[in-house]
């Protein structure tokens, strides 16, 4: 239980790190070409994350539970993404007023942070190596996530104080879901094998519909490519030494 509440704890660390940029706004803008290199990098660990929660649950519980649990948590976030509202991809126009931006917060919150926490869960609940290679996958792309949930608040008119707060929240969203996830699993411990292929589907929906397309959006696109395969490499040393 320890080390499930310290890899919530640095997913929270990731997402209010990278909600706290937004403060920096004032001076200077982000980067465009390290904010895309950074979404490949974290495309590429998160990648390797899921393909080795995928091929864990494939070796406990075979084809069917593994191929089922996949297409239901891609399922899931691809009903999410059509049912509730995302912030970043909404120009300032359809904005009205600052309680509506509160309320698609909370919609890219529930999309977003929900099925990771839960997926550091599940993570832990297989092995701890497996939940702290999940937790830095997330946490890498929590960095820019909390960016993504601050900068439209503030380009919205919002007091940038309160667009890290709201970032901010959005960390504690997924510490709460790691927390109850893995409480929930440790009750019921033959879900387990599913909930992993689950959240291996869930998290492959967010490297190609979330990650990849921002990464890639603009040229040049080699320098994407090659942070791609530096994340893949480097969660797959992560996993060497956790002796995974």
């Amino acid at each position: 239980m320890f080390d499930l509440i310290s890899g919530a704890a640095v997913a929270l660390a990731a997402t209010s790190l990278g909600s706290f940029g937004i403060l920096l706004l004032r001076h200077q803008s982000i980067g465009k070409t390290q904010y895309r290199l950074l979404l490949a990098f974290s495309a590429g660990v998160m990648a390797f994350s899921a393909a080795e929660m995928l091929n864990q649950s494939h070796a406990v519980s075979g084809d069917v539970t593994a191929a089922v649990g996949f297409v239901f948590g891609t399922l899931l976030l691809l009903l999410l993404e059509r049912t509730l509202p995302h912030t970043h991809k909404l120009g300032t126009g359809s904005m009205p007023d600052k309680r509506r931006g509160a309320a698609l917060l909370a919609g890219t919150v529930t999309i977003h942070n929900i099925p990771e926490g839960f997926a550091i869960a599940c993570a832990f609940a297989d092995s701890t190596t497996l939940g702290w290679l999940v937790t830095a996958s997330i946490a890498f792309q929590d960095i820019p996530e909390g960016m993504l949930v601050s900068t439209p608040l503030a380009c919205y008119g919002l007091e940038r104080r309160k667009c890290v707060k709201f970032g901010v929240l959005s960390g504690v969203v997924e510490f709460a879901a790691a927390i109850l996830g893995f409480l929930f699993l440790s009750a019921t411990v033959k879900l387990i094998p599913f909930a992993l292929a689950f959240s291996a589907g869930a998290m492959f929906y967010v490297v190609f519909e979330e990650l990849l397309p921002d990464a890639f959006k603009e040229r040049p696109r080699r320098a994407a490519s090659v942070s791609f395969i530096t994340g893949v490499l480097a969660a797959w040393a992560i996993a060497t030494l956790f002796g995974f």
